[in-house]
């Protein structure tokens, strides 16, 4: 008897460390998350200050182009090697094949990601946007593009290790050091746009770099065979990472390139001040997701059906009821935010924001239960339906933007996301209720 005591106790010791740490691992990507999108907000709040509409709107432009190539850069190298370490985290030997084929893979996508955009910089700018002085913009960038292909590999490692801490760190502190550098060159050295950009390029270099350190013991120089044979395994793998990721950021980024190639970039300067605000929209739902999904998945896993759908009626409700007071009060007070944080010269977003946060509100119940697809099995799904919203999002845009200009912009994201959402809807219910 006393044995059997002590394997119970034992047994719910494990269970409740497994709890806990699972607590701690949300806690620490919550705080990645919101330290990231108070960075990025507080950023725009000052360079729309100081460089104004037109300026701002160059920055997003560069700044949504490295966003993108980031997806291509990094290939899903890092979800790779999240997915492959956690599958084999009790066999070192075959994780080290991982992480150093991962990381050299990564190096070599980076750099071919980086030429690519630095031999087009010219094309890009001049004949898509006519924006010349971009042009150097994104040479500078192009640069950065193995760096943040590192990052990634690390970042997935230490995700697939579940290092949430460190995971966290290295998100915190590249976001931080980008605040702090882009502030410090256009504030006090007056360098404009391009500091804003060196602001950001710089310490993706550093932190690229110094990310290394926390997988430098599980690093070597892997055998010809080895390095081939994991490369073309996850290689597969990080292409449809990557198809998946570049859907979604055709979601949530079209709008404001197409603003840049059909108006000017004052008016995607307007529009990224309205698109940066829904950002307060999307952080608790994204937040929210980071625990439904494990739950998601653990109720699949049993077989505990009637729990997922508990689950996702519970979880939506209670954040479209958050997102409709959000809602009103950006309709009262909306116009005074935008002259409070940015200045009265940005007046102008106020109409598409509220546009687009009509979008948002239906949309966001909908994030925070996003993944019920993968957690269910049914990643294909998943991938066909937001393939289908982009193809949308994209068709709207293009038809909407030349005629109505901002209020297009806003107008077609925000059918599409009313449009995804119902069309999401339709399959929770088909396969939950």
């Amino acid at each position: 008897m006393f044995f059997v005591n002590k394997l119970i106790n034992a047994r719910q010791y494990i269970l409740n460390y497994r709890a806990n740490k699972t607590i701690r691992d949300v806690q620490w990507s919550f705080l990645s998350l919101a330290t990231s999108s108070l960075a990025n907000l507080l950023l725009r709040m000052v360079l729309g200050k100081d460089l104004g509409p037109s300026g701002l709107g160059t920055y997003t432009l560069v700044f949504t182009i490295y966003l993108f190539g980031m997806q291509f850069a990094a290939f899903g190298f890092g979800a790779a090697l999240t997915n492959y370490i956690a599958t084999y985290k009790n066999e070192i030997y075959k994780t080290k094949e991982y992480i150093s084929s991962g990381v050299i893979g990564s190096i070599i996508s980076g750099t071919i990601i980086g030429i690519l955009l630095y031999s087009s910089s010219e094309f890009i700018s001049t004949n898509f946007f006519h924006i010349p002085e971009m042009v150097a913009l994104l040479k500078i960038t192009a640069i950065c593009f193995p760096f943040i292909a590192i990052q990634k590999a690390t970042t997935g490692t230490l995700n697939g290790f579940r290092k949430m801490n460190y995971f966290a760190m290295v998100n915190i502190f590249q976001n931080t050091c980008i605040f702090l550098i882009s502030v410090f060159l256009v504030l006090f050295l007056k360098m404009g746009v391009r500091g804003a950009v060196i602001g950001f390029v710089v310490p993706t270099i550093v932190i690229g770099v110094f990310s290394l350190l926390f997988i430098r013991k599980s690093f070597f120089l892997p055998s010809k065979a080895v390095l081939s044979r994991v490369l073309k395994e996850i290689t597969w793998f990080g292409f449809y990472v990557v198809l998946a990721n570049s859907v979604g950021m055709i979601n949530t980024q079209i709008d404001s390139l197409l603003v840049g190639r059909f108006m000017s970039e004052t008016d995607v300067g307007y529009y990224a001040t309205a698109v940066i605000i829904m950002q307060g929209i999307t952080l608790l739902p994204s937040a929210v997701q980071t625990v439904t999904t494990p739950a998601m998945a653990t109720y699949y896993g049993n077989r505990e059906y009637s729990n997922i759908k508990k689950l996702v009626k519970s979880t939506m409700l209670k954040i479209f009821v958050i997102e409709l007071i959000f809602l009103i009060f950006l309709t009262l007070f909306g116009k005074y935010i935008i002259m409070i944080l940015f200045s009265e010269e940005f007046a102008p977003a106020y109409v598409p924001m509220l546009i687009l946060s009509i979008g948002y509100i239906l949309y966001a119940p909908w994030m925070s239960v996003g993944t019920i697809f993968a957690c269910i099995g049914k990643v294909n799904l998943s991938f066909k339906l937001n393939g289908l919203c982009a193809i949308l999002n994209t068709t709207l845009n293009l038809l909407f933007i030349p005629k109505f200009g901002l209020i297009g912009a806003a107008s077609a994201t925000t059918l599409s996301l009313i449009i995804t959402f119902v069309i999401n809807l339709h399959y929770i219910k088909k396969y939950t209720m």
